[in-house]
């Protein structure tokens, strides 16, 4: 490792962070990792799917919201409270509805998975990796046209039975993209980066203090943090860490809820999937641990769940794996998605400030983007042009004025 060059203090100890932390390090800086949460909610109940094909969200039309605001039950809800509190971000969302950067998120997601093959070859982290992720649909002619749209191969609903799935008409498999248990991979990245030298200060909270046009130090309860340069990379609270610095990165969280199940030791899928039109994500991390993942909610820092809500995830998850009666709930849990308006992340400097950056917006593909989030802000702290096409796309001045 490179002799110290700097120091970097990084608020938000999500997999984001940590990638961060990772890279930063690399390049010999001293780096501290700070977050309120010990034990990284979001990055540990993440679906676990490192599929760029899917990075995208569904698009909104103003009938998409009417209907996602009013219908209580389905893959897709958003709060009339959260569309009164957030008008700026919906009118953004609707304006960048047709001119969606599908094709650079996709460009985003397929540069990441590049950097975890090498990242799992180097380290030797165990996140028990399934390489072939599938998107199933009901109707075999949806399943056939996003296959051919994504360049994917077609599977028929003969072969999706033999994958542990049923009540299918098609599906696209994706020979590439990934699958990981995102509990594991957090942890190892954790570890990996304590053991590399990086300081944690977990379970605080922080606010940064301002000199001028910079950010003289981080203030973490009674302690003071000092740091010749600050990363602002804590997901969904990024608006109310920036709030007293007179920039809003206009992210909000959308939610979503996770089920971990015991298989009794059986395969109970054999191809990690994404289940359309429901949006639940299915993987077998082991032969002993099921993993689905569900849904896009806006309801704001809000974690609970009613029974309904639940119930409708587990009636699909029923519905849709042939086994399910082999399966038993050992956890719940739920996570957070920052998401932008255009669906890009913010990656960069925080326009006013010599010494802050900001690494979030990542939305559904907050972990299959972490490793690239962490190359190019290690690059931009070093002052050197990440090799990104298009990096002006994520840049943080894009939602001033």
């Amino acid at each position: 490792m490179k002799r110290e060059k700097g120091s970097v203090a990084i608020i938000g100890g999500g997999i984001n962070g940590m990638f961060c932390a990772y890279y930063l390090l690399k390049l010999g800086y001293k780096v501290t990792v700070i977050d309120r949460n010990r034990k990284g909610l979001t990055s540990r109940n993440n679906a676990g799917l490192l599929q760029p094909s899917l990075a995208p969200a569904p698009e909104m039309s103003y009938t998409d919201i009417i209907k996602a605001s009013t219908v209580g039950l389905g893959p897709v809800y958003i709060s009339p409270r959260q569309i009164a509190k957030n008008v700026p971000w919906f009118v953004d969302a609707l304006k960048n509805r047709k001119s969606k950067e599908d094709h650079f998120l996709i460009y985003l997601g397929q540069r990441s998975l590049e950097l975890y093959s090498q990242f799992f070859e180097k380290e030797g982290v165990d996140a028990d990796v399934i390489k072939g992720v599938a998107t199933l649909f009901k109707e075999r002619d949806d399943a056939k046209a996003f296959a051919d749209l994504h360049d994917a191969r077609f599977i028929s609903k003969e072969k999706i039975h033999k994958l542990g799935y049923r009540n299918f008409g098609g599906g696209a498999m994706f020979d590439r993209e990934l699958s990981i248990n995102p509990m594991k991979l957090f942890d190892g990245v954790k570890t990996l980066i304590k053991s590399m030298g990086a300081q944690m200060l977990l379970g605080h909270g922080a606010r940064f203090n301002i000199r001028g046009a910079e950010i003289s130090s981080v203030q973490v309860g009674k302690t003071r943090i000092n740091a010749d340069n600050y990363l602002a990379a804590s997901g969904s609270w990024l608006n109310e860490l920036l709030k007293n610095l007179d920039y809003n990165p206009m992210i909000i969280p959308a939610r979503g809820m996770v089920f971990l199940f015991s298989t009794g030791d059986r395969r109970i899928v054999s191809v990690p999937s994404l289940i359309e039109p429901e949006g639940i994500a299915i993987a077998q991390h082991s032969d002993n641990l099921l993993r689905a993942t569900s849904f896009f909610e806006f309801k704001g820092i809000d974690g609970e769940f009613d029974y309904k809500r639940r119930r409708w995830m587990l009636d699909a998850v029923k519905e849709h794996i042939s086994k399910f009666s082999s399966m038993r709930v050992i956890y719940s849990g739920y996570g957070f998605r920052p998401c932008t308006p255009d669906q890009v992340p913010v990656i960069g400097r925080v326009p006013g400030y010599s010494n802050l950056f900001i690494a979030g917006g990542q939305c559904r593909s907050g972990v299959t983007l972490a490793p690239l989030t962490g190359k190019i802000i290690s690059s931009l702290i070093e002052g050197k042009k990440p090799s990104i096409k298009h990096l002006e796309k994520m840049s943080p001045k894009r939602f001033v004025g």
